[in-house]
């Protein structure tokens, strides 16, 4: 079985991936395949654990969010997958940014 027939994930777009970084010049075949297969672990992994957080067997973005949300490992997906709101809350936030902003420019 070749390298490739093991991946569950297209490696094609995991090379156009990978090569959209500024700093990626070339990828070895060798480096290409272990990304590839680092990145279907850590979809396993996050998977496995937003499951856990699930009350029915069908995965919805809260338990994805939560997860990384709540795990310091998992800090770096925090501005990619935010905490879910309803659009009351954001109105709240928004309109407790805008007093905030009022009070720093009437202390200036």
């Amino acid at each position: 079985m070749s390298k490739s027939k093991e991946l569950q994930l297209p490696v094609s777009r995991i090379r156009t991936i990978m090569k959209s970084s500024p700093d990626v010049e070339n990828i070895g075949q060798d480096a290409l395949h272990l990304v590839t297969k680092a990145t279907e672990l850590f979809v396993q992994f996050l998977s496995q654990e937003a499951l856990k957080r699930c009350d029915s067997k069908e995965l919805e973005y809260k338990q994805f969010a939560e997860v990384v949300q709540s795990s310091e490992n998992m800090m770096f997906l925090r501005e990619i997958l935010p905490k879910k709101i309803t659009v009351k809350e954001y109105k709240a936030m928004m309109e407790k940014n805008k007093e905030n902003m009022d009070m720093e420019e009437g202390s200036d």
